[in-house]
């Protein structure tokens, strides 16, 4: 008998691993590589964007050189974002996948009447990659899915390759689902959210026939969207967007021009490594006082004039007028975010209680909107220009 149940229980099993009860094929699923929310046109109603990597073609086109698989960008609405994310099943052929979504854009709409439905959303599906970007568009989200993002296609890709290179002018800021999420689960935090916008194209491309058509229009991602909570109360420039990133630590390797008339040159650019920012604070007479420090190595890149100084001199000098203008940059983002918009998105109040706990459990945690945007802050940044790459010595012309 215990031969007959063994027998039994073994054949049961081979019928149950014999295949997958809930199978997806990934010919049956739409691989979303870019997401766009914004608000309906009709009240109290979402309108959903998506961008799916078109594999059926790309297996078409594989092997014929100059051919790509262009994506399908299709629109949904409905009550909800999950709502009109269910709605695709009446206008797509397939089931939309999120394990492969680069980018989440929020339309300017959604972003200034609250972006807590889209962060929930998207945090309780188990299919987004947290690390995923958040940015938000100047205008409709949905004109930035279905529009040309740098050289990959789909263009999702492009999306994710230009917030991993950011960091090289250090003109937007980095914003992933995670960090934005945590900012707005704490009391005392703001997110400060990339910035995505539409440009002219070089390539104008061609209409059928051979004809010229318009210039088409390409994503640049610079500058940031300044949130109070949930809301968008303005924008950041790009010089001011850098301005903040070098308090956030953000700027490990940029690059920075100075005007040098007085030494023979025109400008003068270097590239910044490893920068790092150091901020230290105390309070005194129950105001908190801040200091930030930013120190790296640096090397100049390119001189645009001639001089008589010797190369250290040279160093020296220009050293000295990199570590003002980066000041200045650090001054012209802390103003625009203290005085302008007198929102905490920098993290100082995280800064304040994990330094001065004493204090901040003492009464700053209260009055904190009102103490922030009069804190006195000191800028203090020494680069050290320690080459100047390959030509060590300037450019003449004899």
């Amino acid at each position: 008998m215990r031969r007959i149940v063994l027998l039994l229980l073994l054949m049961s099993m081979a019928v149950t691993l014999g295949g997958c009860w809930d199978r997806r094929e990934i010919d049956e699923l739409g691989l979303v590589t870019a997401v766009g929310i914004d608000r309906a046109e009709s009240p109290n109603r979402y309108s959903v964007t998506v961008q799916i990597a078109n594999i059926s073609e790309a297996g078409a086109n594989e092997g014929q050189t100059g051919k790509t698989a262009s994506p399908w960008v299709g629109t949904a609405e409905g009550e909800s974002i999950f709502d009109a994310v269910r709605n695709f099943v009446a206008i797509s052929s397939r089931r939309l996948m999120w394990a492969h979504n680069n980018i989440v854009v929020i339309g300017e709409s959604q972003a200034r009447e609250g972006i807590i439905p889209v962060i929930d959303f998207f945090t309780h599906n188990p299919e987004l990659r947290m690390t995923a970007s958040v940015v938000v568009a100047e205008g409709d989200a949905k004109k930035y899915i279905a529009a040309k993002a740098g050289l990959e296609t789909p263009s999702g890709m492009s999306f994710y390759l230009l917030e991993g290179y950011r960091s090289l002018s250090a003109k937007s800021l980095e914003s992933h689902m995670l960090e934005v999420s945590a900012a707005l689960k704490n009391e005392y935090a703001n997110p400060l959210i990339s910035t995505v916008r539409l440009k002219p194209a070089l390539t104008p491309g061609k209409e059928s026939g051979g004809k010229e058509a318009d210039a088409a229009e390409t994503i640049e991602m610079s500058g940031a969207a300044v949130f109070k909570r949930d809301k968008l109360v303005g924008w950041l420039s790009p010089e001011e967007a850098r301005g903040v990133a070098w308090l956030l630590n953000q700027t490990k390797n940029t690059v920075v021009t100075v005007a040098a008339p007085e030494y023979g040159y025109k400008s003068v650019s270097v590239e910044t490594r490893a920068a790092k920012t150091r901020i230290k604070t105390e309070v005194v007479d129950g105001m908190p006082r801040f200091t930030v420090y930013i120190t790296g190595k640096g090397g100049i890149v390119e001189e645009d004039g001639t001089t008589d100084l010797g190369i250290d001199e040279v160093k020296k000098r220009i050293a000295f007028l990199l570590n003002k203008r980066i000041e200045e940059e650090v001054r012209l983002g802390l103003e625009t975010v203290q005085k302008k918009y007198m929102v905490d998105v920098l993290g100082f109040a995280a800064i304040v209680h994990a330094q001065n706990d004493q204090e901040w459990e003492s009464g700053l945690k209260d009055r904190w909107p009102e103490v922030f945007p009069q804190i006195p802050v000191s800028i203090s940044a020494d680069i050290d220009i320690i080459d100047s790459t390959l030509n060590q010595e300037p450019m003449k012309v004899y």
